[in-house]
């Protein structure tokens, strides 16, 4: 993934993320709640989490 569309997948998550905290729903959410798209956003951050602490592991070096 380049620059430039990490940058907008990024900036696409951060809106997903204020909508619902503001009691929006979206097109993807269920009928009990449940919503997709956040889904997706959730575990990508957690997958970019789970990056950087093998990096570091791996090479000693933080802050990636």
């Amino acid at each position: 993934m380049n620059q430039q569309t990490q940058q907008q997948t990024e900036q696409t998550d951060e809106q997903v993320v204020a909508e619902h905290l503001a009691g929006h729903r979206c097109a993807e959410c269920a009928p009990r709640g449940g919503c997709m798209r956040m889904l997706r956003v959730i575990r990508r951050r957690q997958a970019r989490v789970d990056l950087a602490a093998a990096l570091t592991a791996r090479t000693g070096v933080r802050g990636w």
